[in-house]
């Protein structure tokens, strides 16, 4: 299953949208020293957990959207790096999905080319099916003509009308597109192909509306308000884990960190690896992860006391005034960083809460085949991005510059949420972990401390077969 299906399931958490537009003229715009776009950051509810990572009815989750323009209409479409794909639903879709949506005329425009070439999307959540077309396509001060994109004539259980949204932006590797090379190349390949730095870079931001300035967007140059050199950001190639070519953003991820611990992971079930695989996704709100690593991380924090298991929506949830400090270590063993999270990310009251408790920012998922993690907005609103693809002298490279002051967000969580009366709250796991990989045959015990209303000390043993625990000592409640 490639990712691509794997997004929309979890689309309707943090949709970041720019706009897309078209004109009817038939010269071309090449910015070639970059460009900036509006992005904003668009509430909405979801419908049930069968369609998302979420939990009960009517949580408020984002998208990252921005404007496009197509034909002679702007569109609001879905900013997703976990896709390829540009596409737009069609005057010619009347299934509920399309309702209440801004969609495009086949009459807006005298640029329109209409193939007879079918595009199709499956999701685990729903689909879409119509023709590839062609059309102006203006994005910012990028114009290009006759740029592909997929007409959409049916959409399936993918709940836009809840968000205004007409469409997706993908800005994932061409190898993953659906529509093919053939037909001509995808929107990210036109942009990368004229522009002097063929990169992209953003800054997803926590407030919502039009008038929010928190979320960056730009082509071909950095946001000086967040950056002066790529060379402030750290840098990773591109990972082709698991594939001949370049499908999605993905590097390597070596650890968790909770509260200065190391969590160890598990081997990767990407073949040919030597540590977990991470996919950066805007299309994915929260952060996804292997079962039993995300159990392992779930279990430092306190299953029990601090942090539970729902047993309806089969979701992780943690008191909301849980302080949780997570770090996840990207990067090799030689050359690796570790990228702070804010804590109400982790506690995400946004998210949905209910009694005292909060969604958790990490959940667990197994079924993403091209990666371990999915990092999503959870993580990415923590972060300056720049994706950079390939050119004559470097293969595509990820940079991230962590945005986050561990101190800043630790006061201001408590200041929001109040006092931490986890009775455990003093508890800390205190252990030495190596982090040299060891063979398969060696299990790793990870010790951890639960405490709460049974009473007394309880011991969760976890095997791991990543890294070797030493000089554990078991914290029992006082």
């Amino acid at each position: 299953m490639s990712l691509r299906n794997l997004w929309l399931l979890f689309l309707v958490s943090g949709l970041y949208v720019p706009y897309v537009c078209s004109t009817t003229s038939g010269q071309e715009t090449i910015p070639k020293t970059g460009f900036k776009l509006p992005l904003r950051r668009v509430p909405r509810t979801y419908p049930t957990r069968s369609a998302i990572a979420a939990r009960d009815q009517g949580n408020v989750l984002n998208l990252n959207n921005v404007n496009e323009f197509v034909g002679t209409r702007y569109f609001s479409v879905v900013f997703d790096t976990g896709s390829s794909d540009l596409w737009l639903l069609s005057n010619d879709c009347v299934t509920s999905d399309c309702l209440r949506v801004p969609r495009y005329s086949n009459v807006s425009s005298s640029n329109l080319s209409i193939s007879d070439k079918p595009f199709k999307l499956d999701y685990l959540q729903g689909s879409v099916t119509g023709v590839v077309a062609s059309e102006t396509v203006t994005l910012g001060s990028f114009k290009i003509v006759s740029q592909v994109f997929g007409l959409v004539k049916e959409a399936e259980d993918l709940s836009f009308s809840s968000t205004g949204n007409s469409g997706i932006l993908g800005l994932s590797f061409p190898s993953e597109a659906s529509i093919p090379f053939s037909l001509g190349p995808s929107l990210l390949q036109n942009i990368f192909g004229s522009l002097e730095e063929p990169y992209f870079a953003f800054k997803l931001g926590t407030q919502s509306g039009p008038n929010d300035t928190s979320s960056s967007f730009t082509f071909g140059q950095l946001d000086p308000e967040l950056a002066n050199s790529t060379s402030d950001f750290f840098n990773v190639p591109v990972s082709k884990a698991g594939a001949d070519d370049y499908t999605y953003w993905k590097l390597s991820i070596l650890n968790l960190t909770m509260n200065g611990t190391t969590i160890p992971l598990s081997h990767s079930s990407i073949s040919g690896t030597y540590s977990q695989v991470a996919v950066l996704d805007t299309g994915t709100t929260m952060v996804l992860g292997p079962s039993d690593d995300v159990q392992t991380f779930w279990t430092f924090v306190g299953l029990g006391s601090a942090a539970r298991l729902n047993p309806l929506s089969m979701m992780y949830e943690v008191r909301c005034d849980k302080a949780v400090e997570v770090g996840f270590v990207l990067g090799f063993q030689d050359d690796h960083r570790e990228f702070p999270i804010d804590p109400a990310d982790i506690s995400w009251a946004e998210g949905g809460q209910s009694d005292g408790w909060c969604v958790g920012g990490i959940q667990a998922n197994d079924a993403v085949s091209t990666g371990d993690w999915l990092l999503g907005d959870i993580f990415l609103r923590n972060v300056y991005a720049f994706h950079r693809g390939a050119n004559s002298t470097h293969q595509p490279t990820i940079g991230l510059l962590s945005t986050v002051d561990k101190e800043s967000a630790l006061k201001a969580f408590r200041d929001d949420r109040g006092p931490d009366l986890d009775p455990c709250s003093d508890c800390k796991v205190r252990s030495g972990l190596s982090s040299k990989p060891l063979p398969s045959s060696v299990f790793v015990y990870t010790v951890s401390c639960v405490c709460g209303f049974l009473g007394g000390a309880v011991f969760t043993t976890l095997y791991r077969a990543r890294h070797k625990l030493r000089n554990t000592e078991i914290c029992r409640q006082r």
